[in-house]
């Protein structure tokens, strides 16, 4: 009971009208209970302050509190725990991650549209000769290396000396004797500090020749090579991406950074500067071990709102009171969004291929370190794994939390399947959509880079799905409901915002999401087969620039595709609605064209791809008819979903998309949608007959 309604323990009236109360209640599935502590008082109203869960500690299951004792991130314990997780991570229980042999591995051989993509690594010097077995697989017998590599040398050493491992074109070097060993990988934030202390063309040979002073680099670089001189005597190398690119040198830049792919997935580890806002902040920061200390009460059950009457497994009755105690492990269901996720170097798109190419990753977090492979992610605060349940506004979802690394295809592990496995393919199409949306989230330095920063995930992406790739999309038999991406405004209480833009420079056609920067990210839509769509692409046309592997990077001016649809034109319309607050608040709707009047019902649920740069535009007097609404699926629901098309030109006929509304089904099925136009249980327009437009 809140001390304010305890009659033994008079309080002031300002104390008996402000009070935190706590509520408990066992969760739907039974595998936790929930414990709510929300702020009451005369100036709140019912505010939340905090979501725990409690986990039952079985006899099945062993009580393991983590009690850590150093101060600091660069302790031997800190050190000794990542150890700890790299050898959980390549022996037998990780079925899905790469073992100590991985360098010398057979892989699928490659379906028959990747042959090229094959070949072309080997003409580039990534050092993995292939060659056939007796079987259908393929055997990797030498090991990759990077193009630059760092020596670390021994733990005292007072600098570290730059080694080139291939020349321009891509073949091994002699200068330098075999290379042996491992190498690490780091992911950091460059930030705003000033610092540029980059390779060039300038220091490349004294960077080779007489090596780079430790004290002259930020101070995440100095920790992240000394945490990698002592993670492992097998990691002898680390690749740092500003002191392995050349800066200056755009060539170079467009060699290196589409071999991204091959660079993370051949790591060690990767060592994430997680908490890190710039490079001068460092790996390794001061703490208080006891927040990291596991803790488990006691708690009598009895009286508990549950949803069945039964027991959890664990619950043991106490004397003649019949309490019902359970052992229960305090678990906090935002800490991997809080600490990892949300942590500034993982706002950084590069970052985010990092993260799932490389087979493990250590995060240095605020007060801790943690993990993430294939298996398992885990903490300091949960050193056996973080549990996947998930709390996302408010609502606890069992099982919910979907682990990043679990997303990308693999060339190991007994999960690794074949791409002409339908139930895989569309599969690997969803987890697909789930990248793009986390991606979409994420920050650039240079727009330009958004498709190269991709790049890698696709290449890997690709042994799955097994279709020509085409600018963030796949040219699959789920291509058609690929366009049906929109960009929904962002909340930010108490309104909504459009903050989406186009970039000032061409990047890729309209129709790709690639096309758009939302800081809040986009949402793909339901991937489909083209058959169950109310449009037929007939022609993909977008070309590649013409760079090493470019089928994953940047693509040409002027790319379209062709769709067979029906049309109808419309009129987008701003209203401009004010808040409870009395802020204001701008709401998109559109209306049919028929002949020279419109249809009297406005059609809300309207999602602009970039209102701020668009709507000038798509809602001038001379855009009256110029803006089209392209029927493209009926959902299971009845909701239809049209493309929003401004048309560009007549011969032929161009358009480009600026947007998407989704028309609920009450409106879609049950009335008509448009005055004497009516739409048939399959979604088509009854009186509206069919062309072949181009979309750029």
């Amino acid at each position: 009971m809140p001390a304010g309604h305890h009659r033994s323990n008079p309080v002031s009236t300002r104390q008996r009208h402000t009070f935190i109360a706590a509520h408990i209640m066992a969760l739907e599935q039974g595998l936790y209970y929930r414990l709510d502590f929300t702020l009451h008082g005369e100036i709140y109203s019912q505010r939340s302050v905090s979501t725990l869960l409690l986990e039952p500690i079985t006899s099945c299951s062993e009580s393991s509190v983590y009690t850590p004792r150093s101060w600091r991130l660069d302790s031997a314990e800190v050190l000794q725990l990542a150890r700890y997780w790299i050898s959980k991570c390549m022996s037998d229980d990780h079925e899905n991650c790469p073992n100590k042999d991985f360098s010398n591995r057979f892989v699928p051989k490659p379906h028959a549209s990747q042959h090229v993509e094959v070949k072309g690594h080997a003409a580039h010097g990534t050092r993995s000769l292939l060659r056939e077995s007796s079987g259908s697989d393929i055997l990797i017998s030498s090991p990759f290396y990077p193009t630059r590599l760092l020596v670390l040398g021994p733990a005292d050493e007072s600098f570290v000396k730059l080694i080139v491992t291939k020349d321009s074109k891509g073949q091994d070097s002699n200068c330098f004797t075999e290379l042996k060993g491992q190498y690490v990988t780091l992911s950091h934030c460059w930030g705003n500090t000033g610092q540029t202390f980059c390779l060039n063309e300038k220091n490349l040979d004294v960077f080779q020749s007489k090596g780079i002073p430790l004290k002259e680099l930020p101070r995440t670089f100095q920790d992240a090579i000394h945490f990698a001189r002592l993670l492992s005597q097998n990691v002898k190398y680390i690749w740092i991406d500003s002191l392995c690119i050349m800066q200056n040198n755009e060539g170079d830049w467009l060699q290196e950074s589409t071999q991204m792919y091959q660079v993370y997935r051949n790591s060690y580890c990767n060592i994430s500067a997680t908490s890190a806002e710039n490079s001068s902040h460092g790996l390794y920061a001061d703490r208080d071990p006891q927040h990291l200390w596991g803790e488990e009460i006691n708690l009598n059950t009895k009286e508990l709102v549950r949803s069945n009457s039964q027991n959890l497994p664990g619950e043991a009755s106490l004397g003649n009171h019949g309490a019902l105690v359970q052992r229960c492990k305090i678990v906090d269901p935002s800490h991997w969004e809080r600490k990892v996720e949300s942590a500034p170097v993982n706002t950084r798109a590069w970052v985010l291929q990092e993260r799932l190419l490389a087979p493990r990753v250590i995060h240095f977090c605020e007060g801790q370190i943690a993990w993430e492979c294939r298996e398992m992610d885990a903490s300091e605060s949960s050193i056996d794994g973080i549990a996947d349940v998930e709390l996302k506004f408010g609502e606890i979802r069992e099982q919910g939390r979907i682990r990043l690394k679990s997303l990308v295809a693999q060339e190991y592990g007994q999960r690794s399947a074949s791409p002409t496995d339908g139930n895989t393919a569309k599969q690997a199409h969803q987890n697909w959509n789930l990248i793009t949306e986390r991606f979409s989230k994420t920050n650039l330095t240079q727009a330009k880079d958004k498709l190269i920063a991709l790049a890698g995930i696709a290449e890997q992406m690709h042994s799955q799905i097994a279709a020509p790739y085409v600018a963030g999309l796949w040219q699959s038999t789920y291509f058609a409901s690929q366009l049906l991406w929109r960009v929904e405004p962002l909340f930010q209480s108490p309104r909504f915002f459009h903050p989406s833009s186009r970039p000032a420079t061409y990047r890729a056609p309209s129709f790709s999401w690639a096309s758009i920067d939302a800081p809040q990210g986009i949402r793909c839509g339901e991937i489909q087969e083209e058959e169950k769509l109310l449009i037929k692409v007939i022609q993909v046309e977008v070309r590649p620039e013409e760079h090493p592997n470019s089928q994953f990077g940047l693509v040409k001016k002027g790319g379209f595709i062709e769709i067979e649809c029906q049309k109808l034109p419309v009129t987008i319309s701003k209203k401009c609605r004010r808040t409870p607050e009395g802020l204001r608040q701008d709401v998109f709707t559109w209306k049919l064209v028929k002949g020279r009047a419109k249809d009297a019902r406005m059609h809300p649920n309207v999602y602009l791809d970039s209102p701020e740069d668009d709507f000038e535009h798509i809602s001038g007097q001379h855009s009256r008819s110029s803006i089209w609404l392209v029927p493209a699926f009926k959902d299971d629901s009845g909701d239809l979903i049209g493309l929003l098309l401004q048309q560009k030109s007549k011969h032929p006929p161009q358009f480009q998309r600026v947007g998407l509304s989704i028309i609920p089904r009450y409106v879609s099925s049950e009335q008509e949608i448009m005055s004497e136009t009516s739409v048939d249980e399959n979604g088509e327009f009854k009186s509206v007959g069919k062309g072949v437009i181009q979309i750029v």
